[in-house]
């Protein structure tokens, strides 16, 4: 009884630590204040934050928890830059990881704000203007995922690089604020 007690507390410390810790990110921070990517009425927790163990190790990029199906909103208005949403296909693992489905919207300091793990043939603008708080697609489980989210970030240049990441504050019903792991939020009455 001992052996399982021991057990399920050490497997319950990893996996707090797994999903609470965060590690440095870049500087980079945004003057502009970003809109929750969710509609309004809908609540939605950050299941990773910045610098979050699992895929953000030194990444300034947040994951939404949301069912397949929930509507993506422009977060920032912008021009559609680039989109995928062809796939069906997502897991926990690497091979699954060019499998994402996205849309990317470049806003007009030159930043891109990404949109991942979107529905098979869910992006719905597909070029042009979008305006902060616009629909713009549905959420999904595409790419490597280990459940349904959004992931979103906002980027200096499309690369992976420390500093191509910009943190970003959200408008939310506590205030304009970062953002931080394991908390809910919802979009402000008005």
């Amino acid at each position: 009884m001992k052996a399982i007690l021991f057990f399920v507390f050490i497997s319950t410390a990893a996996l707090v630590f797994l999903f609470y810790y965060s590690n440095s990110v870049a500087n980079n921070l945004d003057s502009n204040e970003y809109q929750l990517p969710f509609g309004k009425g809908i609540t939605c927790r950050v299941i990773q934050g910045y610098g979050g163990l699992f895929s953000h190790s030194h990444i300034a990029a947040i994951d939404f928890a949301m069912p397949v199906g929930t509507p993506v909103y422009a977060a920032r208005g912008g021009t559609i830059y680039s989109y995928k949403d062809d796939s069906d296909q997502g897991g926990p693992f690497s091979a699954y990881k060019h499998k994402a489905n996205y849309i990317i919207i470049k806003h007009s300091d030159g930043s891109f704000g990404c949109y991942w793990h979107l529905k098979k043939n869910a992006v719905l603008v597909k070029q042009g203007t979008v305006l902060a708080g616009q629909q713009i697609a549905l959420s999904g489980a595409t790419g490597q995922v280990l459940r349904p989210h959004l992931h979103f970030s906002v980027k200096r240049k499309l690369d992976y690089r420390l500093n191509s990441y910009i943190r970003t504050k959200f408008i939310t019903s506590a205030g304009i604020i970062f953002l931080k792991n394991g908390e809910t939020y919802d979009q402000p009455k008005d």
